[in-house]
Parts: structure tokens; sequence; C-alpha cells
């Protein structure tokens, strides 16, 4: 009965060890770019000690080597782990940017912030997906307006007078959602600034 609590043992130990080399191997080659590389071992690190950290690893190198869809289906594990949420979904949302799915980009980079209020890259990532998103339903507007020349003029719409459509029921409200970050920024800042006046630190 020793002899196969022992042998369990060595293999829990064995696992655990090959899975931080495999885990080391995957950040040297990420960090040299190597990306198919990196996401062999990272694989193989997930597959001998499966976790939500290596899952956002695997999942993150997989975006890089340009397997889009893998590596977002991947980070769904990492999302689960409350630790790892907000960077989980910024990763995704860069990875639905970068293959212009804009509306799914906008939803990552709001649940970042929704986990992470302060996440600051996706805050700004957020603000260019939605100017990218409007930027192309103009195209898509200006489009429209040159199919329809040499045709009977129709009738036009209306439409809220900044221009802008109101979010329909359940529907959330991004730029709303935006100025509240930003409110939450500004806020903290000058708490920050209040903190550090009454705090009289020389230094700071």
């Amino acid at each position: 009965m020793r002899t196969v609590a022992l042998l369990l043992v060595s293999l829990a130990f064995w696992k655990d060890t090959n899975s931080r080399a495999a885990s080391s191997r995957g950040a040297k080659a990420f960090e040299a770019k190597k990306y198919a590389q990196s996401v062999e071992a990272y694989r193989r690190a997930h597959e001998l000690a499966p976790s939500a950290r290596s899952a956002f690893n695997l999942g993150t190198a997989e975006i890089a080597a340009g397997q889009r869809e893998q590596g977002s289906a991947t980070l769904a594990t990492a999302i689960k782990d409350p630790a790892l949420r907000a960077d989980a979904y910024y990763n995704r949302g860069n990875s639905a940017l970068a293959a212009k799915a804009t509306e799914h980009a906008i939803r990552d980079y709001i649940d970042a912030l929704r986990a992470n209020p302060n996440h600051a890259a996706a805050k700004r990532n957020l603000e260019i997906a939605l100017q990218r998103r409007e930027q192309e339903r103009r195209n898509a507007s200006a489009g429209g307006q040159q199919n329809q020349q040499g045709q009977a003029p129709q009738k036009p719409q209306p439409s809220p007078s900044d221009g802008k459509q109101p979010p329909k029921p359940g529907q959330v409200d991004m730029e709303a959602l935006l100025r509240s970050v930003q409110q939450q920024e500004q806020d903290e800042l000058r708490r920050m600034k209040g903190k550090a006046s009454s705090d009289a630190r020389v230094g700071w």
C-alpha cells in the first residue's frame, strides 16, 4: 500500500514539474515571438496540469499565433477565474478587434471593465472599438446613399437630434458605460490628490 501511495505522489510531482517546465518554455517562446512553439509548450502544460492559468496562457498564445477562434474558446475557461477574468476578456476583445468583429470586441471590453473598472487598456481599446464602429456605420451609410443614386428618393426615417440611436430594451448603452468609467477614474484621481495633499509627503 505504501508503494502505491509513493507512486501516486511521484506521478503528481512529475506532472507538476513537467507542467512548469513546459509553461516556462511557452513563456520564453512567446517572448521571442515564436508563437507556434509557444502554443505547443503551453498546450503541453495545460494537458499535464489543467487550470484557469494554463488556459489563459494557452488561449493568449493561440490568439497570437493567429488561431483566434481556438484561442477565444480556450480563454472561456480562464474567464471563470475572477483573478483572470478582466485580462481574459481583454485578450479576447483584442482578438475580435483584430478580426474586425467590432461588436464582439466592444462586448468583451465592456465585460473586462465590469470585472475591473480600473483596466486602463480595456478602456482605451473600448474607445477605439466604439470609434471604429461609428466609422463603419458612417461608411455603410455613405455606401447606401451611393447605391440609391438614380432611384426615386425615399422618405427619411426620424432619428434623435444627436444622430445616435437609443439603446433597445435590455441592451447595454456603451457610451454611457464609457462615461461612467471615465467619471470613476476622475473621482479616483481627485481622491488620490486629496489624500496626497493631506499626507504632505516629500518626494511624491
